[in-house]
């Protein structure tokens, strides 16, 4: 009998461990980190720039679930160099989260290895800043009181630049919104030792943004 129970106990023991080390064994894996720099194209506005940082979990040798943070961010406020069409009058700041799942169908082997990877996932995006509504001269004829004070024409904000000869008037909209969406990147890289050199397109749909937003650019990440 009391063999019987002793091997009863190394039973139930080896019950307890298994799935606890299974448990351990399949759990999330810290592997990565980077940060990424894009060109990036919007809707009405100019090339803004694009700066983000992610953080990776290795779920299998081919799969990742990766969590990103970036910053798209464009402001050039001189209403008289917009006016002269050598550039637009853009201020647009835009912050998004994405968790996304990576997909890594094949990489090579050696010391300098390539890698090819698709990711795709849901974003949360807080879009703050303005949009030309309309900008224009005012000419000798007209009053600017009652320029600004024309319902038709107004805005959520008005600015009048007096500096030159012919004074100017901007009127904007505010863009401060929160949007969701889902955001898809191709990644094509270099690996040497923990060392990684991705190209790095970029491409997110939005509600309440006109058109897709897309990024060129690259990525450095090493492995944990």
């Amino acid at each position: 009998m009391r063999c019987l129970g002793g091997i009863i106990a190394i039973l139930c023991g080896l019950l307890v461990v298994g799935p606890t080390r299974a448990q351990v064994d399949s759990s999330l894996r810290f592997s990565n980190a980077g940060l990424s720099v894009q060109a990036v194209f919007m809707e009405r506005a100019p090339v803004a720039t694009g700066i983000a940082a992610h953080a990776g979990w290795a779920l299998t040798p081919a799969w990742d679930l990766r969590v990103g943070i970036r910053r798209d961010a464009v402001v050039q406020r001189d209403i008289r160099r917009a006016y002269s069409s050598r550039t637009e009058w853009a201020d647009q700041r835009r912050f998004s989260v994405t968790p996304a799942l990576a997909w890594r169908p094949f990489r090579t082997r050696g010391p300098l290895h390539q890698s090819f990877r698709v990711s795709v996932g849901p974003t949360l995006q807080i879009q703050r800043g303005e949009q030309v509504r309309r900008l224009g001269a005012i000419e000798e004829s007209m009053s600017v009181d009652r320029l600004t004070a024309d319902s038709r024409r107004r805005g959520d904000n008005t600015y009048l630049d007096r500096s030159g000869a012919t004074p100017l008037l901007l009127r904007t909209d505010n863009t401060n919104r929160t949007n969701v969406g889902v955001t898809a990147e191709l990644q094509y890289g270099l690996t040497y030792e923990a060392v990684t050199v991705e190209a790095l397109p970029t491409g997110r749909r939005m509600t309440g943004v006109d058109g897709a937003t897309v990024g060129l650019g690259g990525r450095v990440s090493v492995a944990l």
